[in-house]
């Protein structure tokens, strides 16, 4: 954008939340970067996604609370608030598709070469699919309630960051279909389940998928999809309240009933399914980031866990501080800075002193 020579001039000026995305594309470029260590990679699709939820969560959130509140005024950088928000449904749209070539293009393969496996119904080995049934039936199982939508039955209360899956059921006798919500209890269990060594994991809600002719006897299953709803998470606190304890719980209980700001849904789900969820959740087609699957890759910590050490950073030890080094039962710490000023560097300099 040209500038009119003044210093005002809004173009000079970089925009909070497109900057904040820009921060987030340099951890995504850590992941892309083929210099460095595979786990660590993976790593940092895990911190890009994380990031990016929060970013949703809070910035995103703040500036929807803007256009509730019937504020349009342009900032200082000369975007107003519908501005930004295009201009970040874009640009995330454009970067999460980088993070899903990064990973399902790129990272899984590399990872399939080290004996690390993800595997879903279609990819997994007969011998693990035993084992995937036996661990729905003994720790998964008694951790889901489905939920049948419609029928005179409320829409369940999605709540935030929750992973779930949409399913499409028909009646065998009247031929009726309804479709039902069975929240990923990601809370309770690992979010990538490890099967035989360790070195072979299977998203949590493919290992559901896999079972729920179970979770629905009776019922033929047509059809399942996963979906994930991002909240409003910004708390609102005035320091000026008498309680600030209870300002605090009254701004926490409010959040847990906060709009949706972001709904991801898998690149298969039908339009019927969606347009369900859009309505039901008060989202709109802009808000809506359609995605090839595993949805939640801030899960990949557990990858990052494999006892791979050959796959990852050294370890760094951190290293005294020449000043401090001298510290011993003879010379207290309490000496040394008494005696003059010591700048520690942490986290390169140690924590110990």
């Amino acid at each position: 954008m040209p500038h009119n020579g003044s210093i005002d001039d809004p173009a000079l000026l970089f925009n909070r939340e497109l900057s904040w995305l820009d921060f987030n594309q340099r951890v995504l470029e850590l992941a892309e970067d083929p210099e460095v260590p595979l786990l660590e990679r993976v790593r940092f699709c895990a911190i890009y996604a994380s990031n990016l939820d929060e970013f949703f969560m809070v910035r995103v959130a703040g500036l929807f609370d803007q256009l509730d509140a019937g504020i349009e005024a342009r900032g200082p950088d000369g975007l107003t608030p519908t501005e930004q928000i295009d201009a970040i449904q874009r640009r995330v749209l454009e970067l999460d598709d980088r993070l899903c070539e990064c990973f399902g293009g790129n990272l899984r393969p590399a990872l399939e070469e080290q004996g690390i496996r993800i595997v879903t119904l279609e990819t997994a080995t007969d011998e693990e699919r035993g084992e995937i049934d036996d661990r729905f039936k003994h720790q998964v199982f008694p951790a889901l309630t489905p939920l049948v939508i419609g029928l005179g039955r409320p829409f369940p209360y999605i709540s935030n960051l929750s992973l779930s899956l949409a399913v499409l059921l028909r009646d065998p006798e009247s031929e009726a279909e309804i479709i039902a919500r069975v929240k990923v209890p990601k809370e309770l269990l690992p979010r990538f389940m490890a099967l035989g060594d360790g070195r072979t994991l299977v998203p949590l809600e493919e290992l559901i998928a896999k079972n729920l002719d179970q979770l629905f006897p009776g019922m033929e299953i047509v059809e399942h999809h996963t979906f994930r709803v991002t909240r409003n998470a910004d708390l609102e606190i005035d320091d000026r309240a008498d309680d600030l304890l209870e300002a605090l719980e009254e701004e926490l209980t409010k959040r847990r009933f906060s709009p949706a700001v972001r709904l991801e849904i898998e690149e298969t789900m039908p339009q019927h399914v969606l347009e369900l969820l859009m309505t039901e959740l008060e989202v709109e087609q802009d808000d809506v980031f359609t995605l090839p699957t595993p949805l939640d890759l801030a899960g990949l910590w557990s990858l990052h866990a494999i006892d791979r050490p050959d796959l990852k950073d050294e370890p760094y030890v951190p290293v005294t501080h020449p000043d401090l080094s001298m510290v011993d039962d003879e010379i207290d710490i309490f000496e040394v800075i008494g005696d003059r000023d010591v700048l520690v560097h942490h986290p390169y300099e140690s924590f110990t002193s």
